[in-house]
């Protein structure tokens, strides 16, 4: 954490009374946020709290609807894109914003590629400029890669290279941690570190709170589109920096409860998905919450989109309640009473052109709300939806509210209640927390409690590794495509198990 600094010290950016309306929705308003120069600044907030709002009026992907705006003393008002970028100014989004089927160094340069006298592309001086600037933030990425290759932590790394491009004075991150596990989280603090140094300017947007505390000088809290506070990092306990941002005390961030853990559910045996997971063996039991962790690359959400149908299996057995099962895709899984909650939940989990009610009744469509296998119950699928938003606290107008339009955590929500509605025997989850803020954390996990606790078998997969202590019962460990571990999480430490994730090895071999 660097040196705190006055508010009315340097100030570089300063917005003041900001107001932004969407259709239902007041997003900002009358917000007042200011930045000193120099000074590494958390925004925080719920989802739904206007936090990504504000930093696309900032970078003038949207113009406010009431206020001004002023970057390095000048007026931003009239302003789009292109002028803010010339002032310094580079934004790095929750989404990823990369062209898949070209390499690592021409999404680097993305808009500024170098061309030879024909006014063709040069891949080779591509790749030169390039270079410098993915180095800054990893040197495991080849460069001519195509990102669709790359594992969706590598891509964020890329994100962050491409930002440095325009060599910028003002640097937004927007939950840049959320698709890193925790070796590539260490290489961001310290290529931050280095920002610092230079005297670049920060604002970092993040539900991690430890990641507050230890890089950021100051913090502003979001809540309801409204500003609650600003104040030095040193002057708030993480408990007054939740209540502040949820507006209520949470006594219990990961609320855990013993459950009896039964049968064997699911039974994975010699699984080879196509890439990178190997031989992979494990059983999962009614009323258990099993955790899978591992570095970037290690094959955890290979595992899970391999059992669920989303890819290609080469080889291996799943049997279910001790029946085989034939999984050709993830209809298959469906029927079967498997769900999974993907990585990527813009991509893989939703259609972000329809409605959220659309969404939600999805997967159960068939099973729950048609009549005759062809028309839907209206009514019943109305106020099933609406009772999930109801429990979810989804922050939404409207159930025919488009999923695109919702923030990111709230898609999540949307994901996550379109299974429960399909009234799954197994739910695997593949970072299910991502992006998510405390309160909305607090409420995933209380119900993936609440699914193990009425017998249903839950796999857990995270880069957290402190919340996969607290609420798993059991966790795999996956180094390298393979399960290298497993270990019981109660006496277990993080410490422990991250030393296993990063491919560590002791006597007492519970290693596989």
């Amino acid at each position: 954490m660097g040196t705190v600094r006055n508010a009315d010290e340097d100030v570089v950016i300063k917005a003041s009374l900001i107001s932004k309306y969407f259709p239902g929705v007041t997003a900002l308003d009358n917000v007042d946020f200011e930045v000193c120069k120099g000074e590494t600044h958390a925004l925080v907030g719920e989802n739904g709290a206007g936090k990504s709002t504000l930093m696309k009026i900032l970078y003038r992907e949207y113009s406010e609807d009431a206020g001004s705006l002023y970057i390095d003393g000048r007026n931003a008002k009239g302003m789009g894109i292109p002028q803010v970028r010339n002032l310094g100014l580079s934004l790095i989004h929750q989404d990823l914003n990369l062209v898949p089927m070209f390499t690592v160094a021409h999404n680097v340069c993305m808009g500024l590629e170098p061309v030879n006298k024909l006014g063709f592309i040069d891949r080779k001086e591509l790749k030169q400029k390039a270079a410098p600037y993915l180095k800054e933030i990893s040197s495991d990425i080849d460069l001519d890669a195509k990102v669709e290759e790359l594992s969706i932590s590598q891509q964020q790394l890329v994100t962050v290279a491409r930002a440095l491009v325009a060599h910028p004075r003002f640097l937004i991150l927007d939950e840049p941690t959320a698709r890193l596990d925790q070796k590539s989280t260490e290489a961001l603090f310290d290529f931050l570190d280095r920002c610092k140094e230079k005297g670049i300017t920060i604002i970092y947007i993040s539900h991690r709170l430890e990641e507050i505390y230890r890089i950021c000088d100051r913090i502003t809290v979001l809540r309801d589109g409204a500003k609650i506070l600003t104040a030095p990092v040193q002057e708030l306990t993480q408990t007054e920096l939740v209540k502040h941002m949820v507006g209520r005390e949470l006594k219990q961030q990961v609320p855990k409860e013993e459950s009896s853990i039964g049968e064997v559910v699911l039974s994975v045996r010699n699984l080879n998905p196509v890439a990178k997971a190997k031989d992979i063996s494990f059983d999962l039991h009614s009323g258990e919450i099993l955790g899978i962790v591992g570095s970037i690359g290690a094959g955890k959400s290979e595992v899970a989109r391999a059992i669920f149908g989303a890819d290609r299996k080469k080889s291996g057995g799943i049997r279910m309640g001790g029946k085989a099962l034939k999984i050709r895709g993830p209809r298959d899984a469906i029927d079967a009473g498997i769900a999974l909650v993907p990585e990527e939940r813009s991509k893989q989990g939703l259609v972000t052109t329809e409605s959220i009610r659309k969404n939600m009744t999805l997967a159960a469509l068939g099973k729950k709300f048609c009549a005759g296998g062809f028309w839907i119950k209206q009514r019943k699928e109305k106020e099933a939806v609406e009772k999930s938003i109801k429990d979810f606290k989804l922050a939404t107008p409207s159930p025919e509210q488009e999923a695109r339009l919702l923030s990111g955590g709230t898609q999540q929500k949307v994901v996550i209640g379109k299974w429960l509605l399909s009234d799954s025997k197994i739910y695997i989850f593949d970072e299910p927390t991502k992006g998510i803020d405390v309160g909305g954390k607090h409420d995933i996990y209380k119900m993936i409690v609440d699914l193990a606790r009425n017998g249903a078998g839950v796999i857990f997969i995270s880069n957290e590794l402190d919340e996969v202590l607290a609420l798993c019962d059991r966790t795999l460990v996956m180094f390298n495509g393979r399960l290298v571990r497993e270990v019981i999480n109660k006496g277990t430490t993080k410490d422990e198990l991250l030393f296993y994730v990063m491919g560590g090895k002791d006597n007492g071999s519970k290693n596989r």
